[in-house]
């Protein structure tokens, strides 16, 4: 059976996914997010859909395998607490489905993927569009394509 490979990106208005398989050809990409301005409003809503719709993509690919950002420190501490809720709620959400959500570091998976730990967001999301065949309108999810790669390797120990 065939694994598929999850790559979750978090922010503090919502979560960016991307299952690649074990080619990593591209099978999926979603976003759960509100349009609520308030972040003490839209967290529960976002993170309620993420629930919901994981359940379904469990089902869909059995063998799921997920890594996720770990949190990023930024300047501004209340989004950095913002940004750190919405990455354990998220991997809460997998850990009540079954799933393993393994956390790595953005400078790791830039190294990984671009051969740079401070890859910019240009580089990124140039790569992924190159890579997948400009597949990705928005940074998040090519971020969350490079996570997925990432853990591709991750649980499979071998490169692209």
């Amino acid at each position: 059976m065939v694994s598929h490979y999850l790559g979750l990106d978090c922010s503090s208005k919502g979560v960016h996914g991307v299952i690649l398989d074990e080619l990593a050809n591209l099978c999926f990409f979603d976003k759960w997010i509100s349009p609520l301005p308030d972040f003490e409003a839209r967290f529960p809503v976002f993170l309620k859909s993420f629930y919901d719709e994981l359940g379904i993509i469990k089902e869909r690919y059995p063998t799921l395998r997920v890594a996720i950002e770990a949190p990023i420190f930024i300047q501004n501490p209340k989004t950095t607490m913002q940004i750190a809720a919405v990455v354990y709620t998220a991997r809460f959400i997998c850990f009540l489905h079954g799933l393993e959500c393994v956390p790595i570091q953005n400078k790791s998976w830039k190294k990984y993927v671009l051969e740079r730990g401070n890859a910019s967001k240009t580089d990124i999301f140039l790569y992924a569009n190159i890579m997948w065949g400009d597949s990705f309108k928005e940074q998040d999810h090519a971020d969350a394509a490079c996570i997925a790669l990432w853990g591709r390797f991750n649980y499979l120990g071998e490169d692209i």
